[in-house]
């Protein structure tokens, strides 16, 4: 099982740490504020009070040990990043971080943070897309190019094969899942190159976020 570290305890450190205690996996949360890490110990396998800039404190919490740390210190520009390259020293498997705004973002991605979100930002691209698409129903950023996506299945699929509309090769995505809102919500995963789209249709998608938004139009 997958190991992670949550360092900097805001609402958005919370919310993942939270998240990811409840769906099972061991999480090692860190801040500095120890109301703030008081508060977490019954939603972390281990919350601790310390500075994650100091290389010693970092060694004797055992960050070695998570697979994944997340960055979420998005305010203190100067902490994300001395923390991120320390990360990088200890060579942590993944490091994904919060920035601020475009400006933060691009200098953790220069400095090998392997993912950088910026959940304003994202929050609200994603609300204005479902508000003009009407069919897009979640999508997570993979990359800062690539997502996977729950979308409504567009009109103009229904009654076709995925075969015959040559979706991979027309549009350079790939079809996960096929979840049917009318057989009982069955989920077929893989489905194969035969499959006929019905109406009311949610395919879960990996592609270009671009070319996904564009199909959340059709």
């Amino acid at each position: 099982m997958r190991t992670f570290g949550v360092i900097g305890l805001g609402r958005f450190g919370v919310s993942v740490t939270m998240q990811l205690f409840k769906m099972g996996y061991e999480v090692l949360a860190i801040d500095k504020n120890i109301d703030r890490v008081n508060a977490m110990a019954d939603y972390a396998t281990t919350a601790l009070c310390g500075d994650a800039k100091d290389e010693n404190v970092l060694k004797n919490i055992g960050i070695r040990n998570c697979d994944c740390v997340i960055v979420a210190i998005g305010n203190d520009l100067t902490d994300s990043i001395l923390t991120t390259l320390l990360l990088k020293e200890f060579d942590i498997k993944q490091i994904v971080c919060r920035a601020r705004d475009n400006q933060h973002k691009k200098v953790l991605k220069k400095i090998g943070a392997d993912n950088v979100v910026i959940p304003e930002q994202e929050t609200g691209i994603k609300t204005a897309i479902s508000l003009v698409s009407g069919r897009l129903i979640d999508m997570i950023d993979l990359s800062d190019e690539f997502g996977i996506a729950d979308i409504i299945v567009p009109s103009v699929w229904v009654g076709k094969s995925i075969n015959a509309l040559s979706i991979r090769k027309r549009y350079g995505i790939n079809i996960v899942a096929i979840k049917s809102q009318t057989d009982k919500h069955e989920v077929n995963i893989s489905p194969s190159p035969e499959y006929i789209f019905k109406d009311k249709d949610i395919v879960v998608l990996v592609g270009r976020s671009d070319i996904i938004n564009e199909l959340t139009a059709q």
